[in-house]
């Protein structure tokens, strides 16, 4: 005879885990410590690398406890249906392997469910980041306005804990089992609002919600928590990649509630091309570190016939990039106990080290453990952050290692030959802005200029918006300032707000690069960093504005647009340097000197045309061969100092 169902549970508790082995006997004993012992427990290993497995072995031998595994990571939103589909009880709740049940939680939760049958969803009070107790994440305030919290949340203020204004953390929640709502998987977004749209699509289907006036459970608080992972400053599209194993063959649509978004179908389709047919003499190449903006401009290293392999920094910021990507063909190394073994196997001619201070260290450990390998160093900003964070001298011994170093501008080389004393010796050096982007997106399709409709200045800032201040001097010059990027807008909330009451303040979502200049163009110049210099022409007195070259600028030369800076011209500032190289920057003592360059239409117009005319040099492809030759002229160094036949000896 066939074996017979056990009956259904009053309780299925799904349990999505994943690299998370030293959470999972915390949660499993308060699940076993429950006083409602009438339970079913459905673990979804997502592909955990760790020892999960080992850990949850001796639970098993509990026929309340199941275990399905995923051989890779799928994403927690399909962990959730497929446990949701496996789920027998009539009620489901939910404890993620880093989270706590209190002992009453299941029977508190249930017991409402079964006294209220007008009630879908229950939820118990919340403990979270060790002090902050409540009967939610958004306070008391929230109790019997669940419905209108989640539909509506509040905008995050700054330090927002949980900014996507999610007011129920899983673990404390249970409701009544349907098939109406299912959870979003990767495949269709990425984001932090996952159980707040799951929420949502529960209320969209008439549920009620109710609290159940006790404190429950504990939404347990550290650094890789998901909503950290992918909307904390130390998080991102990169760290997410890295931290759940995500391959080269998935792309996603991620949509953080704080921080950069970015859809890599629409950003890098253009990049998914087969791979080029290597050259016979062409490089192989370790990239180690991180790529910044654009990253996408690497793959013109490949276009020119050279193979491109990586050590990527593991844990990024949200702004920074770091693979696996899903364009190019850039093999990623896996770090950990035999990297170094994986990296002799791939047999690299040349180290490509960069690119900000973040990645310091990480540089400095690779280039330490691999020292037979050439190195070219390329650091895209000014030491100042090093030195306040104590990397000063981690940055001197990767210049003094390297073979070969990029820097950004003159202004930087020079600084660093100074503050150096000669150790970095006669290296072989090339100047490359750190963030230049691909040839592709500068297309032709220019906008007619908004002021040449209503005869106002109309100006962009797709950036952060650093000395634009303040709003009544800019609005009184009749200046219009249109402020790109959503990241933005949440980042200077007061100074949006300020610039909204003016009139003369206009928000526009991120314009992604293949709208560029299509979107861009329409404005008479860009405004990049506004500060006021104080070296007069020593560098030694030079700070961190002084050197740098902010990201926008490859932007704003895609989009054939005149810059707008402070007039410096009796200092060493590199930016100003480069827009006077190419003659067009608008220089200004103030903002109403700044209206009035920009009511004069000749010289704008030539700003304009010069502006267009200098897009090649702003293209990393222009400058891939000189980087190539940069490799291969440390790489023949290296040869001749080890004594090796060349072959034309």
């Amino acid at each position: 005879m066939p074996r017979a169902e056990p009956p259904a549970p009053r309780v299925s508790v799904l349990m999505p885990t994943f690299k998370q082995a030293a959470f999972l006997p915390r949660a499993l004993e308060s699940l076993l410590a429950q006083t409602l012992t009438d339970w079913e427990l459905i673990v979804l290993d997502d592909g955990s690398p760790d020892e999960t497995t080992d850990v949850l072995a001796p639970y098993l031998a509990d026929p309340r406890v199941r275990l399905i595994r995923f051989e890779r990571n799928r994403g927690l939103g399909h962990a959730l249906n497929v446990a949701t589909r496996e789920a027998r009880g009539p009620y489901l709740a939910y404890l993620p392997s880093d989270d706590v049940y209190y002992p009453d939680h299941l029977g508190t939760l249930a017991d409402l469910l079964d006294a209220r049958p007008e009630v879908d969803l229950a939820y118990g009070g919340v403990r979270w980041a060790y002090w902050n107790y409540g009967p939610t994440l958004r306070g008391e305030e929230a109790v019997g306005r669940e419905a209108e919290v989640i539909a509506s949340p509040p905008a995050a203020k700054r330090g927002e804990r949980v900014p996507s204004g999610n007011p129920l953390a899983l673990v404390q929640v249970m409701h009544r089992r349907q098939d109406a709502v299912r959870w979003v998987p990767r495949e269709a977004e990425v984001s932090d609002r996952l159980e707040l749209n799951f929420w949502r699509g529960l209320l969209d289907h008439g549920a009620r919600f109710a609290y159940a006036g006790e404190l429950t459970c504990e939404w347990v608080d550290h650094p890789d928590q998901r909503h950290k992972i992918i909307a904390g400053f130390v998080g991102g599209l990169s760290r997410y990649r890295a931290h759940y194993g995500v391959g080269e063959d998935v792309w996603l649509n991620f949509q953080p509630s704080r921080g950069m978004r970015t859809d890599e179908r629409e950003r890098y389709g253009p990049f998914a091309a087969p791979r080029p047919r290597p050259a016979r003499d062409g490089l192989h190449v370790l990239l180690v570190g991180s790529l910044g903006f654009n990253p996408e401009r690497i793959t013109a290293l490949e276009a020119l016939g050279h193979r491109l392999s990586a050590l990527w920094l593991p844990k990024t910021e949200t702004w920074d990039s770091a693979g696996p990507f899903p364009f190019g063909h850039i093999e990623t190394l896996p770090l950990g106990d035999a990297w170094r073994e994986r990296v002799w196997a791939a047999r690299p001619d040349v180290i490509y080290a960069l690119l900000n201070w973040q990645d310091l260290a990480f540089i400095h450990q690779i280039l330490s453990a691999l020292p037979d390998i050439p190195a070219v160093f390329h650091f895209k900003e000014g030491p100042f952050i090093c030195l306040e964070h104590g990397l000063w001298p981690t940055l001197v011994e990767v210049l003094e290692r390297a073979d070969g170093h990029v820097f950004i501008s003159p202004e930087n080389r020079d600084w660093f030959r100074l503050a150096t004393g000669g150790r970095l010796g006669d290296k072989p050096t090339l100047l490359l802005d750190g963030d230049l982007p691909s040839r592709v997106w500068m297309t032709d399709e220019w906008a007619p200029k908004l002021s040449g409709r209503d005869g106002q200045i109309h100006t962009v800032c797709a950036g952060r918006p650093i000395g634009l201040v303040p709003w009544e001097e800019i609005a009184a010059a009749g200046i219009h300032v249109h402020f790109y990027g959503a990241q933005f807008h949440e980042w200077f909330p007061n100074w949006s707000r300020e610039g909204l009451e003016t009139g003369h303040m206009h928000l526009h979502p991120t314009v992604t690069p293949a709208g560029w200049v299509r979107e861009l163009s329409q404005y008479d110049a860009g405004w990049v960093q506004i500060f006021d210099s104080r070296n007069g022409g020593d560098l030694r007195r030079a700070n961190w504005d002084d050197l740098n070259l902010p990201a926008r600028l490859g932007t704003y030369a895609a989009a054939g647009l005149p810059w707008i800076m402070r007039d410096n011209r009796h200092s060493l500032v590199a930016m100003q340097t480069l827009a006077q190289r190419h003659d067009f920057g608008l220089f200004f003592r103030d903002f109403a000197d700044a209206a009035a360059q920009l009511r004069d239409r000749p010289r704008l117009a030539q700003l304009t045309a010069n502006a267009r005319a200098a897009r090649e040099d702003f293209a990393f492809e222009t400058h891939a061969p000189a980087l190539i030759a940069l490799f291969r002229q440390v790489i023949l160094r290296r040869q001749q100092d080890a004594g090796v036949p060349l072959p034309s000896d």
